[in-house]
């Protein structure tokens, strides 16, 4: 991640993760002293691949270069020891309708971040794409407000 910042030559960034890319940009806010904010939709928090749905476990199997090297990495989606080094502010979004089991909530995740918000939607699916207007713009400002240091209140037109 270091090197993605370098070549964008800036201070600061914010991330946003969706899915699987929530657990990379958590551990890139824990490791990446430049990320000033983040945000994970639908992220894992921890994988149990045996929960998971046997289509999810068969493409993991397949991007991973096989069921053994699938095992072991998910093994390794688990950000508690992470999540405490999280100092940018971390909004976490849920779907209470998320249906892929083995991803354990994000609540977690959430409460073990120093600066981290959780954001459940209890009607959102996984990715929360049937209830966009109920936590999208809440993320949009989550990212401006923290990128330019600005109140929500200072941010809001007239």
């Amino acid at each position: 991640m270091d090197r993605v910042v370098d070549a964008l030559g800036v201070a600061r960034v914010g991330l946003v993760g969706l899915s699987l890319g929530g657990c990379y940009a958590v551990r890139a806010a824990a490791l990446e002293p430049r990320v000033a904010v983040a945000a994970t939709v639908s992220g894992p928090f921890r994988l149990d691949r045996a929960e998971l749905p046997p289509p999810v476990r068969d493409i993991m199997a397949r991007r991973a270069g096989g069921a053994d090297a699938a095992r072991d990495f998910a093994r390794h989606v688990d950000l508690a020891g992470l999540a405490p080094r999280v100092t940018a502010p971390l909004l976490v979004v849920d779907g209470g309708r998320d249906v892929i089991p083995g991803v354990t909530n994000g609540e977690a995740l959430a409460r073990l971040a120093p600066r981290g918000t959780y954001l459940s939607v209890p009607h959102g699916d996984h990715l929360l794409g049937n209830a966009r207007p109920d936590w999208l713009p809440r993320l949009a400002d989550h990212m401006a407000h923290s990128l330019t240091g600005t109140p929500a209140a200072a941010a809001s037109p007239e």
